[in-house]
């Protein structure tokens, strides 16, 4: 796993655990985060500019109907930087089919 640093202004190395995120309309998709859980990560999130994701941490997320308001705890619309810890599961939906966005986690020190 590739430790975080910042060792140069807004850089940091490559990650060996990555992820490629392709949704077909209404379905969710999972991925568990890898590791124990006193084990933290830095996930950072790409999509298309017009990808319209919704990703849950532990909890599965809806799209949202024309007319409604969905507050459900630890679901946001096109994160982009997060937390998470080992054993986490993340999972994706989106309300069009979504190709070609991706993740990628760095481990970050103790």
């Amino acid at each position: 796993m590739t430790t975080y640093n910042s060792q140069y202004e807004d850089t940091s190395p490559f990650s060996d655990t990555t992820g490629t995120i392709a949704l077909n309309s209404g379905v969710v998709g999972t991925y568990t985060v890898p590791g124990a859980n006193t084990t933290r990560y830095r996930i950072d999130f790409k999509y298309p500019y017009n990808a319209n994701v919704y990703v849950g941490l532990n909890t599965t997320p809806v799209t949202p109907s024309p007319g409604t308001v969905n507050s459900t705890n630890s679901v946001e619309f096109r994160p982009e930087r997060k937390y998470v810890k080992g054993g986490d599961v993340l999972s994706f939906i989106s309300s069009s089919t979504v190709t070609d966005g991706g993740f990628s986690l760095l481990q970050l020190p103790n």
